[in-house]
């Protein structure tokens, strides 16, 4: 059985990716992470709301220590990224969002796996 951590699972592809999987692997464990913002949108990942395997939880990829407790709170062994910002015009208007959260949210999902799967926090011998 897996646990994944699933970054943007409210928006279009991580919400049909999280119905996928969960098709596909109804024995593992996913946990969604989504700021909910202007592209996600909890009503999108409804039908597993009740599911046990399923947990969301609203929070921003830039939060280390968040992404940390969830690692390591749910031994997640797996983690599937698409939290991004992607609307073009936004991102001509109002560049700060695109950075933090492109750049500086990958870069600590990055920090934070690194730490729990080969810094020893974790179980260890991961993939990376």
């Amino acid at each position: 059985m897996k646990k994944l951590l699933v970054t943007g699972a409210a928006g279009f592809i991580g919400s049909n990716f999280v119905y996928y999987w969960h098709a596909n692997n109804p024995e593992d464990c996913i946990v969604a992470l989504d700021a909910l913002t202007y592209a996600g949108n909890s009503n999108n990942l409804t039908a597993l709301m009740d599911k046990d395997q399923f947990r969301f939880v609203k929070g921003n990829i830039c939060d280390l220590a968040l992404v940390e407790s969830l690692l390591a709170g749910h031994d997640i062994d797996t983690l599937v990224h698409f939290a991004a910002e992607s609307h073009v015009d936004r991102s001509i208007s109002g560049p700060d969002a695109f950075i933090q959260t492109n750049i500086v949210g990958t870069h600590t999902l990055l920090k934070a796996a690194k730490r729990h799967w080969l810094d020893g926090a974790g179980k260890g011998g991961g993939l990376f």
